[in-house]
């Protein structure tokens, strides 16, 4: 039924063609209709805190690792390819954030010169990181305007990266539109109802569910993310005056962090 609608959809939708000096006129297949998928990971079993080996029972064993020291620090990150992809970041062994990618941002096939054109960045930035594009198109799929800039490098295929807003939303190998460009994923929160309130922050809960443990945040700042609403706020969430930072995508944790002692917090000034 969606790839009908889909079809339907492309056969009605014409899009304008920029090139330097030139207008053409394109259509391009419609991606499919704009879709928010709850998809089950453990990675909501994941806790601030937990140790290495508590991770990797939870998560399993990561696609890719990074050992990093930082001063008497290491930094440990393990990246993860479940339901939802992320990554969790550790600090002398103890998990200190976790990230999943909602808008699956990290893609695999794409020539390497793309990766400069980072999902969020203006186009403005994109535009000076590789010049300018071969090709322009501007396509309307279900009311949502997007532009599509077409980049060709000798010896390599085509490339395309997607914008919405002036933000990059997208980028893909050759000419094709992602059937998935307005899909999100995210994480299908825990069975609260039953267990009643988390005890611990986790991946999948809603902004009421931390209200609920935590009180109003002490900051919030309000943005857009690929056409979804998102926030990114800070809690007190310790008694000692230690602070958990939130990412919330459509209402739910995508990521939480652990950030100690704020500056503001009187014991961490000395006082």
């Amino acid at each position: 039924m969606n790839r009908t609608f889909a079809i339907l959809a492309a056969a009605a939708i014409v899009g304008l063609s920029l090139t330097p000096g030139h207008a053409a006129q394109a259509q391009a297949e419609a991606p499919l209709p704009p879709q928010i998928n709850f998809v089950a990971t453990p990675a909501v079993q994941l806790r601030l805190g937990m140790t290495a080996d508590d991770v990797v029972r939870v998560i399993g064993t990561a696609a890719k690792e990074t050992d990093v020291a930082i001063g008497s620090t290491r930094i440990r990150k393990l990246e993860f390819t479940d339901a939802i992809a992320g990554e969790a970041v550790l600090s002398d062994g103890k998990l200190l954030r976790v990230t999943l990618d909602p808008f699956r941002t990290k893609e695999a096939a794409i020539p390497s010169f793309l990766r400069q054109a980072w999902p969020g960045f203006a186009s403005s930035v994109v535009r000076r990181a590789l010049g300018e594009p071969t090709a322009r198109l501007r396509h309307t799929w279900f009311g949502i305007e997007v532009e599509q800039w077409i980049f060709s490098r000798p010896g390599e295929a085509e490339a395309s990266v997607f914008f919405r807003a002036d933000r990059v939303i997208a980028r893909a190998s050759g000419r094709d539109v992602p059937a998935d460009l307005f899909r999100v994923e995210l994480p299908l929160p825990p069975d609260l109802e039953s267990e009643g309130p988390p005890l611990a922050p986790g991946l999948g809960i809603t902004e009421a569910n931390i209200e609920e443990l935590y009180g109003k945040p002490l900051y919030r700042v309000d943005y857009v993310s690929h056409g979804q609403a998102a926030s990114h706020s800070v809690y007190q969430t310790g008694k000692q005056g230690t602070f958990t930072g939130f990412t919330v995508v459509d209402g739910v944790v995508t990521e939480l962090e652990d950030l100690g002692r704020m500056p503001s917090d009187p014991s961490f000034q000395g006082r």
